[in-house]
């Protein structure tokens, strides 16, 4: 019970018992004062001391009962000895109704007390209830999302394997295809040939290369290369690798980097798969040019790295999906990038954020604790 309940029920319980006051008070002043040859009003009188009785009863129950019976007797019994006359046969009806104002008391009390006793129960019963219908729609909802889960898991391995063995048995001939279309381009007298139909068929053979890397990199669980590098060197390397094409498309890529060594204790594949799909979503977002921004800083034993791009942003009823496999908001996206990030953050334990905002961007933050599940994460 809240103390605000309490308070309630205190100053419930004072106006009650000041009721009960007063009407013990006005009957007691009616008998003293009324003459005793007024036998009728004396009748009525002590009839109507029933009334505080009845009322202590069912507002204090069994307690409440006696006390106002027992406070009632000894207020009338002075009546009864000093101005009726006190011990004779004419007073015998007084005193067996005082007799009777403490058996209705006791009786009226009990009875009181067992309905707000049963009243309790059915209360804590329905409460009882009410929780374990919550506990029960709880445990129902995890049953479904784990039921979804595990239709989806089951659903992402047959198409794992599938896609698995599809994308190693396209790789190679596209490797091949690739490498005879570069033989074939430089062999060529440049007066005989249409240099862009080579780069279009050199660019789609890369486009659809990087299309089936992405599958196989979801579908395979690689062993980690546990070691010791600078999340500096990742962000340069492959800023250096993406600027090129990064600048094709009109948006320039700023860092700013802490000054002090950013050491990470893992695989460094897996940062640069990150920072690799979320930089790659962040020009894909831009098709009118603008700035990306990478932040890398420590604080509060956390290395962060943060990505704000300038996009199209995210529709806000597709951030909670954002991350599930195979799910994208674009064209002719796989939705296999964000799911991958996800993958190795869950898999080392890593914080990640996306927020975003229609046609104002959006804002990456991975956030790497110093102690992780297997022992510490990060030295300096």
């Amino acid at each position: 019970m809240t103390q605000v309940q309490t308070a309630a029920n205190s100053k419930r319980d004072i106006v009650h018992g000041l009721i009960i006051g007063f009407f013990i008070l006005l009957i007691s002043v009616l008998h003293y004062s009324t003459s005793t040859t007024r036998l009728q009003f004396h009748l009525i009188y002590m009839q109507s001391y029933f009334i505080p009785i009845i009322l202590g009863a069912f507002w204090f129950g069994l307690r409440g009962g006696i006390i106002t019976s027992v406070v009632i007797s000894l207020i009338y019994l002075p009546h009864i000895m000093f101005q009726w006359g006190g011990f004779n046969l004419n007073n015998l009806i007084r005193f067996v109704q005082i007799g009777l104002f403490l058996a209705l008391g006791y009786l009226t009390g009990l009875k009181a007390q067992g309905e707000r006793e049963e009243k309790e129960r059915y209360r804590q019963t329905a409460d009882a209830l009410q929780n374990s219908l919550k506990e029960l729609q709880r445990k129902t909802d995890q049953i479904l999302e784990m039921e979804h889960q595990l239709k989806t898991a089951d659903r992402l391995a047959i198409i794992g394997e599938l896609t698995a063995n599809l994308a190693h048995e396209v790789r190679n001939p596209l490797g091949s295809i690739r490498g005879a279309v570069e033989i074939i381009r430089d062999s060529v007298p440049d007066e005989m040939k249409k240099l862009e139909f080579f780069d279009i068929l050199l660019q789609e053979t890369e486009r659809l290369n990087s299309v089936v890397e992405n599958y196989l990199n979801y579908a395979k669980r690689k062993s980690k290369m546990i070691s010791r590098f600078d999340l500096r060197e990742i962000v340069n390397d492959v800023v250096m690798m993406l600027k090129s094409k990064a600048r094709k498309n009109g948006i320039q890529i700023k860092i700013d980097l802490s000054d002090r060594p950013l050491i990470i204790k893992g695989d460094s594949i897996h940062i640069w798969q990150i920072l690799m799909n979320v930089l790659l979503n962040a020009i894909q977002a831009m098709p009118k040019g603008g700035t990306v921004m990478i932040e890398a800083w420590k604080a509060d034993h956390t290395i962060h790295l943060k990505v704000r791009d300038q996009g199209t942003g995210i529709p806000k009823e597709a951030l909670s999906r954002i991350f599930e496999s195979f799910y994208t908001t674009k064209t002719n996206g796989t939705g296999l990038g964000l799911a991958i990030v996800k993958r190795i953050a869950d898999e080392n334990h890593w914080g990640i954020r996306l927020t975003s905002t229609e046609k104002k961007g959006t804002e990456f933050d991975l956030e790497i604790p110093e102690d992780v599940a297997g022992g510490r994460g990060i030295g300096n």
